[in-house]
Formats: C-alpha cells, structure tokens, sequence
C-alpha cells in the first residue's frame, strides 16, 4: 500500500481548513434577517446553557464564535452545524456539510495532530499557568470574611449591573491601545486581526467586539472570574486609572 506523506497529510489538512471556514461561510449566507438567526439560536440552545449570551447575539458569527469557544464546533467537529441545515432548511449547506464530514473522516487522524499542534501554537500559556493564574486571582478579589460563593455571587452581580456603564466607559477611554488591551484580555491575535478588518472605521465596535469576545470565555457562573482578568488587563495596559474608574462602579 502507498504510503501518504506527512506534506501530503499537511496538504489536506490546510485544503479541510479552507473547506471548514467556507462551510461557515455557507451557513452564514443562509441565515439572512434576524428570524433565520433566532432558529438558529433555537436549535443549540441546550448546548449553549446560557440564554443571557444568547440574547445578545446579533449577528450569525458571534454564535459560531460562542459555540467555537465553547468547543462545542471546530474542524474535528462540525455536527452542530446539521442542526443549522434544519433550522434553514438549506440543502446547498447540506450537500457541503456531507461532503466535509466525508473528507474528515478519511483523514481524521493525521488532521487532529496538525490541528492540536496548532492549537498549541495559538496559545502558548500551559494550563498550569492559566490556573495558577486563576487563583492567583480568585485570591486578589475575594473579601476573607466573606465565603467564596457568596462573593462570587456579589461581584457577578455587580458585573452584570453595570456591564453596560463599563463597555460604553472603556469604549470612550481604551482608545488605539485597544489591540494590546485585547491581548492582556487573551483575546486570540487571529480574532483581534478579524475584528479590526471588520471594522476599520469604527473604533468603538473594535473596542465593545473585543470586550464581548474576552467575556464569552466565561460561562456565567465564572463573571467574577472575568472581572479580574478586565481589570488586571487594564492594570497591564498601563489604565489604572480606568481600573480606579471600574471598581468604584462595582462597589455601587
């Protein structure tokens, strides 16, 4: 039997790339006008667990880009994407869906090591350190006298108060550092490119897609964990002045 070569491997790993993003693309033609988004939503609703991040989607990519971070959709895993078939009755997304599931499985193996490597490549931090980070965190902003859940709860809530005072705030205040912030953020530098392209005029939507993209790492019940990482990014890019402003507004 002929053997394939790890450049031919790498070949049709970069061709299932290609195939994946116009795959995306596909359903994102097909679901035109906000009815089609709200089926959408609808039919990965259980998935996602979190109506309020679901409520404020407006556009069909920031739910690819929630079910992405949520690993429930990638390159290895696009049977998510047949429920969007259903829900836009589009056999031309169909037929595509069909043809990409066929490629990967033939080649599923040598496509998951390029594709990890990769991964691991986008990311350099180990997990060690992300945790250790975590708690590092979780240590600076929890009271002592107060229990854990307790303060998880306050600081989530207080968030969520004034979530919009602090997006229209930072809008108005990061200014042209809202690259480096969105990096102190762990906003991947892909995403960050995407979203200046996407927005080349329009400083304040860089700004607010940046703050929507850093948080919809964190479920719910992780706000209080996304607070610090927010204000320690702020403290990085060098605005302690806005971290003063954020958490006199999370004390109100």
């Amino acid at each position: 039997m002929e053997r394939i070569s790890v450049q031919d491997h790498r070949s049709v790993y970069e061709r299932l790339c290609k195939d994946y993003l116009n795959l995306k693309l596909l359903t994102q033609n097909a679901c035109h006008g906000p009815e089609r988004l709200e089926r959408c939503k609808q039919s990965v609703r259980q998935d996602i667990h979190s109506c309020r991040k679901l409520s404020r989607i407006t556009q069909f990519e920031q739910l690819v880009a929630l079910m992405e971070q949520r690993n429930l959709l990638s390159l290895l895993k696009p049977d998510l994407i047949e429920r969007f078939v259903l829900a836009l009755d589009t056999t031309e997304v169909g037929s595509a869906l069909t043809s990409y599931r066929d490629a990967l499985r033939s080649h599923y193996e040598p496509v998951r090591r390029f594709y990890l490597e990769d991964l691991r490549h986008r990311d350099r931090r180990t997990l060690l350190e992300k945790e250790v980070e975590r708690i590092k965190l979780q240590e600076a902003t929890e009271p002592p006298a107060v229990t854990p859940t307790a303060a998880t709860n306050a600081k989530r809530d207080a968030y969520l108060r004034q979530r919009d005072s602090i997006y229209s705030l930072l809008q108005l205040e990061i200014g042209k550092c809202w690259k480096v912030f969105g990096r102190f953020l762990n906003v991947p530098a892909g995403e960050l490119d995407e979203i200046e392209e996407r927005n080349r005029q329009d400083l304040k939507t860089r700004i607010y897609e940046t703050l929507e993209r850093a948080e919809m790492q964190y479920d719910d019940a992780a706000l209080d964990q996304y607070v610090g990482v927010l204000l320690k990014a702020l403290e990085s890019s060098r605005r302690k002045d806005l971290k003063r402003k954020i958490e006199t507004m999370l004390q109100r």
